[in-house]
């Protein structure tokens, strides 16, 4: 009997071309977190003081921000804390890390069965034509038989309900708190008085952008928290000194036409 294959694999974070963030890295902050003292977390790591410190100078010179610095006080008089950028880079690379570990699972499970790897490469690899696509979290689930309304909670703190087939919200195993991608095709949106408080799915926010070709316009809105949302829509839709950059709008689109994809 063969022995069956298992891939693994070290993810190394790199910038510049230079070793930035490692899972011994990562996990050197972690303990800086845990314990604010560089002396402590490099022992917890298994690491010797210099190891620890040349790899913090490392991060550090290589970070747009420092991802770590010097606190004052406290019954020790001091030590090291990490700072929001330092938090941001634990979080990245953890998020990275289990997509990681995923993809090399689902690879070892395929392995030998190579037709069916071939489509699984595909499938990781394949993009959409939904021009929006928005990450957020469940945040209900509403059964009504053979449709299933999911009520989310969009990264840039605007609500969003999509409805799909109860077959669907199985198959992806839906439930409270999973993270999920509502895709939304740029034309399925329509706009709505700013102030409309009736309106199903009403996603709100600044106009970036806009940009006429025929008798279309296409509008880019800032929602918040660095997300956007394009919309394509007839030019006498909205008004013109409502598309002008600056000013407020507010699309909408029915829950049937929101898409739900998972990673």
């Amino acid at each position: 009997m063969s022995t069956p294959h298992s891939l693994s694999g070290s993810l190394w974070l790199n910038k510049d071309t230079h070793n930035y963030l490692s899972s011994k890295r990562i996990a050197l902050l972690e303990q800086i977190e845990a314990t604010g003292s560089l002396s402590r977390a490099a022992k917890l790591s298994g690491m010797s003081y210099k190891s620890a410190w040349d790899a913090l100078a490392a991060m550090n010179s290589l970070a747009e921000q420092p991802l770590t610095e010097a606190s004052t006080g406290g019954r020790d008089g001091g030590g090291t804390r990490l700072t929001e950028a330092g938090s941001r880079a634990v979080q990245l690379y953890r998020t990275i890390e289990k997509e990681h570990a995923r993809v090399l699972t689902l690879l070892t499970e395929n392995f030998e069965d190579y037709s069916h790897l071939y489509s699984l490469l595909q499938r990781l690899a394949m993009r959409t034509s939904a021009r929006n696509t928005l990450q957020g979290r469940v945040v209900s689930l509403h059964n009504e038989g053979l449709l299933t309304t999911v009520e989310m909670m969009l990264d840039c703190g605007q609500p969003l309900l999509s409805q799909i087939t109860t077959d669907s919200v199985q198959g992806l195993a839906l439930a409270e708190q999973s993270r999920v991608f509502a895709m939304v095709k740029a034309p399925c949106l329509t706009f709505v008085a700013a102030d409309c408080d009736q309106v199903v799915n009403p996603l709100c926010g600044t106009v970036l952008s806009s940009r006429q070709q025929g008798d279309l316009i296409e509008i880019e809105l800032d929602l918040g928290n660095q997300v956007q949302l394009s919309a394509v829509v007839p030019q006498d839709a909205v008004p013109c000194q409502q598309w002008q950059p600056g000013a407020i709008l507010c699309a909408t689109i029915p829950p049937s036409q929101v898409m739900i994809g998972i990673a």
